[in-house]
């Protein structure tokens, strides 16, 4: 029973830290509540004894993509983000496609009746996932590491071309 409110909350500390993001005029305060979320997504892998993805999402998120938006932040010199005026109904579409998207989502899950996939074995070992990841898997593992090097160097490309133009 207190494992299901740890998650609960967990839970629900997640999903409002990730409304957060999105609402938040401050992009450095947005990047903050994006590692709140990052945490609390952690903190549900923790109480679903899947202790390996919790340290794999506070290693590479907390410590990896978040660290990279707070530099990307810095670089570039974001301050606020100034919202557009639009018309009602775009907005309402924005609103309306992801909440039937969600309902279809449900529907589909109580239709068919899922089953639920059990927790890790015990047998699991982290010396086999990892030689998978690095054996099996190398291709993509050393993409993504290319990826986020590139939108590093992306970012201070344009950061820089912006301080040259405006040395304000």
């Amino acid at each position: 029973m207190i494992t299901l409110a740890v998650f609960a909350l967990f839970g629900v500390l997640a999903l409002a830290a990730a409304v957060l993001v999105i609402v938040q005029r401050n992009v450095m305060h947005s990047v903050l509540y994006l590692a709140f979320t990052v945490l609390a997504t952690a903190g549900v892998f923790f109480t679903l004894q899947a202790e390996y993805l919790g340290a794999i999402q506070i290693l590479v998120y907390g410590g990896g993509i978040v660290v990279l938006y707070i530099f990307v932040i810095i670089i570039v010199n974001l301050k606020e983000i100034v919202p557009e005026r639009r018309k009602l109904i775009p907005k309402l579409f924005l609103v309306a496609v992801p909440v039937l998207l969600g309902a279809e989502v449900v529907t589909l899950v109580l239709r068919t009746g899922f089953p639920v996939a059990a927790a890790c074995d015990e047998g699991t070992r982290f010396k086999e996932m990892a030689e998978m990841l690095l054996a099996s898997y190398m291709a993509p593992f050393e993409l993504a590491s290319v990826l986020l090097l590139a939108v590093l160097i992306g970012a201070i490309i344009v950061a820089r071309r912006k301080h040259i133009d405006d040395p304000d």
